[in-house]
């Protein structure tokens, strides 16, 4: 039993590294979303207006949406980092104690 401890001591590392990249996951965000405005060679009048205001609306509450899952998935990331960090820290004490007895 008393050899164990590079066992924990892994666990330890593995836990510590998920905590991390968890932890890097919080800055990845999905970009917003952009209508780019093209010249229309077969309509030589310009864009129809109502169209593209309901471009501009979609746009917006598509990027509405995405800040919503932006959000949410830096929660998440956020809440795995500090239960991976606390798992680590777990089997840091875990292996503290096989050492100490």
């Amino acid at each position: 039993m008393e050899y164990t401890y590079p066992i924990w001591l892994f666990f330890a590392a593995f836990f510590f590294y998920l905590s991390y990249v968890n932890w890097r996951e919080t800055r990845a965000e999905i970009r917003p979303f952009v209508i780019r405005n093209r010249e229309v060679a077969s309509n030589p009048a310009g864009p129809d207006p109502l169209l593209a205001e309901a471009n501009k609306e979609f746009a917006r509450e598509f990027n509405a949406y995405l800040a919503g899952v932006n959000k949410a998935g830096r929660g998440r990331h956020r809440a795995a980092a500090v239960g991976y960090g606390i798992s680590g820290v777990v089997a840091m004490v875990s292996m503290f104690l096989l050492l100490v007895r």
